[in-house]
């Protein structure tokens, strides 16, 4: 319509002075909402008929410098026009391709947890379905990021065959994909592909992996405050499931799986408040010799709710969430605080403390429990550091690293759990230790099995040649008090001794 009016015959200065920038600015605006071809046709059209039937467009111009400036507006507009038109489509040409790479894995190329939270909605009344692939972190710390690649995207072509053209597959943080499925009989297709990965097995640099899987599914109903909860409960289930392969459904386990969830969470954030506001109690249990000298072991209980949370609950949760140096260093700070407050003209060790086996792996730990022996002024012989077998050894470089840089400041070191699992003869034949503790084990049976008591007495050798010292633990009766010292058991600790009992103040 306004082209119309700009062409029209009829001479009218309101068209010739108001329509034309009008004219310009519809242009400029139809940048942003008119397709690329589109506008440029119309642009076209539209120039060459303002040129032809110019009576309005040009009306007022009489000389030719007046023509060439109207000219040189004309073709000003049309470039810069045309140069805004590109940049603006390239621009959202550029942005979709972001945004597409954004809900991309970007080595895998599989879609990512972002893109099914765009539009849950269009997943409702299918099968979510978690496959966990078991060994795969352990593995790729062995062989590195792209052998996890070469796993995932070995898995994926497995896969999507045996899946129907509208079912998709998404990559999960993890080791775990998302299956959608849309089709039928859900579990036995579910256990069918778990079957077919189980009895295959990927080659990375002409070396087998073994790896297992386990899954599990459940329905999922398009609602997108029940997605991450589902996709938690699915993700439990499935590893769960990788122990004997078989796929689980969550129809029938939902408030089981549900209730394990919420009570590890609620159980974690209950340990992370203990921790936050210091609400450690140290307990102490006595280690003795024949003539009742000796030390007490400090054993760690956390305030919650009114109550008290042994190690049996809180520990496993500290180990699996990374928080073993934070609670070994509350602990070791509590009692430097009691240490203190407490002086003692004592000789020789007053209390042990167990390290747990992650904290060892932290590269600056023996650096800060140095620290914190400095700021409270407390002599290191007055603490026996406990070493735990299990874990502790696993990393020989850093452990024994740390290990060494506080054997050097004056910390005397005890190998706790003696004879189990990684603390070995061969270990022990290059530890720098001064104590062993021997588990209980080998202690809760000695007086009536003789191959027990062939065990302590070959420790207790070793050590003797070692000038170590021996610790028995869990010594419950006099005839294994009796049998052990007679076995050249130094220490004893155990309910016959004593006891935990609250620090006193």
């Amino acid at each position: 319509m306004l082209l119309l009016l700009l062409c029209t015959p009829y001479e009218n200065d309101f068209i010739a002075g108001y329509l034309v920038p009008v004219f310009f600015i519809i242009f400029t605006l139809g940048v942003g909402n008119l397709r690329y071809p589109f506008l440029n046709l119309t642009w076209a059209v539209s120039t060459l008929c303002l040129l032809n039937y110019n009576q309005n467009f040009l009306q007022g111009v009489e000389t030719e410098y007046s023509l060439a400036f109207i000219l040189a507006v004309l073709i000003s507009f049309s470039v810069c026009l045309l140069y805004m038109v590109r940049i603006y489509h390239r621009s959202e040409w550029l942005n979709r391709r972001w945004h597409l790479q954004a809900l991309t894995d970007p080595l895998t190329l599989l879609p990512n947890f972002r893109a099914l939270e765009q539009a849950p909605e269009q997943e409702a009344g299918k099968s979510f379905c978690c496959l966990r692939i078991d060994n795969l972190e352990f593995m790729s710390r062995h062989y590195g990021l792209m052998m996890r690649v070469h796993c995932i995207r070995s898995i994926c072509r497995t896969l999507l065959p045996l899946m129907q053209e509208n079912e998709k597959l998404y990559q999960l943080p993890g080791s775990e994909l998302l299956l959608v499925l849309s089709g039928p009989e859900t579990e036995g297709r579910l256990q069918h592909m778990v079957n077919i990965l189980n009895s295959r097995q990927i080659h990375w640099n002409n070396t087998g992996l073994d790896m297992g899987y386990g899954a599990a599914w459940g329905r999922f109903d398009g609602n997108q405050e029940t997605l991450q909860p589902l996709l938690g409960q699915l993700s439990w289930l499935a590893e769960q499931s990788c122990a004997h392969h078989h796929v689980l459904a969550l129809d029938s386990r939902e408030e089981m799986v549900s209730g394990q969830t919420t009570k590890q969470v609620l159980l974690l954030n209950t340990i992370r408040t203990a921790l936050d506001q210091g609400d450690l109690l140290l307990y102490a249990q006595p280690i003795r010799n024949k003539e009742g000298e000796g030390y007490d072991e400090i054993l760690a209980r956390l305030k919650y709710d009114g109550g008290i949370m042994t190690p049996d609950k809180f520990l496993p949760l500290i180990a699996q969430f990374n928080l073993s140096a934070r609670f070994d260093l509350q602990v070791l700070e509590s009692l430097l605080k009691w240490l203190a407050t407490h002086p003692c003209d004592k000789k020789g060790p007053r209390f042990s403390v167990n390290l747990m086996p992650l904290t060892l792996l932290q590269k600056n730990i023996a650096g800060r429990i140095i620290r914190l022996f400095k700021r409270y002024h407390i002599s290191p012989q007055a603490v026996i550091l406990e070493i735990t077998e299990e874990q502790a050894f696993s990393n020989a470089e850093s452990s024994m690293y740390n290990i060494e840089q506080l054997h050097k400041f004056g910390f005397r070191i005890a190998i706790d759990d003696f004879g189990t699992g990684y603390a070995n003869y061969e270990r022990l034949k290059r530890l720098q230790a001064d104590i062993i503790k021997i588990d209980g084990v080998f202690v809760k049976d000695i007086v009536t099995n003789t191959l027990d008591a062939m065990i302590v007495r070959s420790i207790t050798d070793l050590a003797k040649a070692k000038s170590l010292s021996v610790v028995a633990e869990f010594v419950e009766t006099q005839q294994q008090q009796a049998l052990l010292h007679k076995l050249g058991v130094q220490y004893l600790q155990g309910y016959l001794i004593g006891r935990p009992q609250p620090l006193a103040d």
